[in-house]
């Protein structure tokens, strides 16, 4: 008895393996434009899905600025190393972008979480907006593409806790640097 005791701790201590997780590494760093929208019901179903291509544009006064209105290859967004601008007002003189959110001293800082190798995580940053308030956003990576980036939202009820939750996603295309 002694014997298969001893073999068998013998057995766990040399056949275990250990354990990595990896993280993918995410490159979200560039400019975007929204080239495509897509909004989905999820729970009740009941208004139908839409989509959103060129020459249309999005409303939707529940959601906080600057994505309550999003025309559809017009809206930009812009990653670097760690901060995000959002919805681009045009171009300086010095041929510089000017950003309604995101620019210096009110810098945008994302983070990425539950990256791993399976999954490209979430991407979640915080905001205050024009009117003062403090949004949260947060995005599931669904692709990070070498020019394009899938982004999809956790959802939101427009109609109240007991109302339908839709989803917005996000395809984006990388237009520069």
């Amino acid at each position: 008895m002694g014997k298969i005791y001893l073999m068998l701790v013998l057995f766990l201590l040399t056949s275990c393996e250990k354990f990595v997780v990896e993280t993918s590494d995410v490159t979200l760093s560039g400019k975007y434009v929204v080239s495509k929208l897509d909004i989905t019901s999820v729970d009740q179903n009941t208004n139908r899905d839409s989509l959103y291509t060129i020459g249309s544009t999005y409303v939707n006064s529940v959601l906080p600025d600057p994505i309550d209105s999003i025309v559809i290859n017009r809206f930009y967004l812009h990653f670097d190393y760690s901060t995000v601008r959002m919805n681009e007002l045009g171009v300086s003189p010095t041929g510089s972008d000017i950003w309604q959110y995101g620019s210096s001293p009110n810098e945008i800082f994302y983070r990425i979480l539950s990256n791993n190798s399976y999954n490209n995580g979430f991407l979640q940053f915080d905001y205050i907006t024009v009117d003062g308030s403090a949004r949260t956003l947060t995005f599931l990576i669904e692709d990070d593409g070498f020019e394009s980036l899938q982004l999809k939202s956790t959802g939101a009820w427009f109609k109240g806790k007991f109302g339908e939750k839709q989803v917005m996603t996000l395809y984006l295309t990388r237009v520069g640097p």
